[in-house]
């Protein structure tokens, strides 16, 4: 069966190119990738078309499709892009009248809402999606009724909705096949200046699920929060291998929520990098209350020079408020001890949080300039469907429920203290002039320039700048 994915883009591009515009500061999706190889081992043939870096137009969308010729067409939405996945499939369907399964976070929340709000779309894939699309694309090929596949939800002939039983989670990743990137043209993902050592660089994830998971912003802590999970080091030190060896790879980021963690598999980790002579840059992200010293010390040796810390605000009471679960002291003590070890620091800070008022985010702009961490990005909250914060937001402000108008600099959400979504969004461009235009700062990353790259990389991060100010 030939079957074509689909990861719809924030916006469609109005304007045709004739060469495809190519958008920098994405890597590959890996979740479809394991999918996609999970149903090339079972026979089928796969493409996946992620629009997240071709700039094209409707049209050029349509033309690629149709020149793939699938038999099933599945789409991977999240709240920001569900209606470019609606535009998308009720334009394929028309173009292609086969089956359209949607799949990703935002299906997985609403399959029956899904379903409702888009004609086009027969099948909705709940959860975790390996072993069902596999069970799935057999039944379609062999046109075997849907009932007895787990974690779906579909439209019966009569056009009534059922939902299938709920599908076990994969407890042992090891039995995955390692995602495939042979559905990616690989030299196509570039990051985003800063947000990389060396070129070749991708992505890799180990585990699935956060070992945290009490965020009250994050989808991993939701009403669909995994069980935490992770592969065994040999099965991580096999796909790294298989990136450098194929792909000639010379760094990774690591995609977990919380890649460190004070246990024998990050321990062992670092001693089977050295042990394999495996000499790759990679970076990852980080939770304050699970690094210790000894640990950053031994991660800068087994090539970690840069760990992404979400941070989120610079008042403990609004950190108590999303239940971030550790103090602005440990916050204080661990980014020293990166910086003493020689790692690389980033720090993400959410702005319009609840209980904040413009004097509390002023707080947190103030402590990201007091860590000085090497970067920082300023977000504005978005309280997304199924977590904790969406479902009590209404008592801090009011949320705009329309997930069209999702976007990274239009605020969803805005706290009773502040007067207007523009005063947020001032504070954004506030805390962005604060923390890089500070002569300590441009005179920091003066001095550690070395090459032409970092140059470049610096002109790039000063035009985003200006673009927020």
């Amino acid at each position: 069966m030939r079957i074509t994915f689909i990861t719809p883009p924030y916006s469609i591009s109005e304007r045709y190119h004739t060469k495809a515009k190519i958008n920098k500061g994405y890597l590959p999706p890996l979740g479809l990738a394991s999918i996609a190889t999970v149903l090339k081992e079972a026979g089928h043939q796969v493409s996946i078309l992620d629009l997240q870096i071709y700039d094209y137009t409707l049209e050029q969308i349509k033309e690629h499709v149709k020149r793939l010729s699938p038999e099933l067409i599945a789409i991977s939405a999240i709240t920001p892009t569900i209606d470019k996945a609606y535009l998308l499939a009720k334009e394929l369907k028309q173009v292609l009248n086969i089956p359209i399964v949607f799949g990703g976070l935002h299906p997985t929340m609403y399959p029956e809402k899904t379903l409702e709000e888009c004609s086009s779309v027969d099948i909705v894939v709940i959860g975790e999606a390996e072993y069902t699309f596999r069970d799935l694309a057999k039944a379609l090929e062999n046109k075997k009724p849907l009932k007895n596949i787990k974690g779906i939800c579909y439209k019966d002939k009569k056009g009534k909705i059922i939902r299938t039983a709920r599908r076990p989670l994969i407890m042992n990743l090891d039995e995955l096949p390692i995602p495939s990137r042979e559905f990616f043209e690989m030299e196509k993902y570039v990051p985003l200046p800063n947000q990389y050592k060396v070129l070749p660089v991708t992505n890799m994830m180990v585990g699935r699920g956060c070992p945290y998971g009490q965020c009250t912003f994050c989808f991993e802590a939701g009403d669909f929060k995994p069980l935490y999970r992770r592969v065994t080091v040999k099965r991580a030190i096999e796909e790294i291998k298989m990136l450098v060896n194929t792909y000639g790879i010379k760094e990774i980021s690591f995609w977990d929520d919380v890649f460190m963690i004070g246990t024998n598999w990050t321990t062992d980790f670092f001693e089977a990098l050295k042990k394999e002579n495996i000499n790759i840059k990679w970076s990852c992200y980080g939770y304050f209350n699970y690094l210790n010293k000894d640990m950053l010390m031994k991660a800068k040796e087994a090539g970690c020079w840069n760990i992404f810390f979400g941070i989120e605000a610079g008042n403990q009471m609004l950190l108590d408020t999303i239940k971030k679960g550790f103090t602005l002291d440990k916050a204080r003590e661990v980014i020293k001890w990166t910086k003493e070890a020689g790692i690389e620091t980033r720090g993400s800070f959410i702005l319009g949080l609840p209980n904040e008022t413009p004097a509390l985010a002023k707080e947190t702009i103030d402590f990201a300039i007091e860590l000085d961490v090497d970067y920082a990005q300023f977000t504005l909250n978005t309280p997304f469907p199924s977590t904790e914060m969406w479902k009590t937001g209404k008592e801090y402000g009011t949320i705009n429920t329309n997930f069209a108008e999702y976007s990274v600099h239009n605020p969803v959400f805005l706290p009773h203290g502040y007067k207007s979504k523009e005063e947020l969004q001032d504070m954004q461009k506030l805390a962005y002039r604060k923390f890089y235009f500070r002569p300590r700062y441009i005179l920091k990353k003066i001095t550690s320039i070395r090459s032409m790259t970092d140059i470049q990389k610096y002109a790039a991060g000063l035009k985003f700048l200006a673009g927020m100010s």
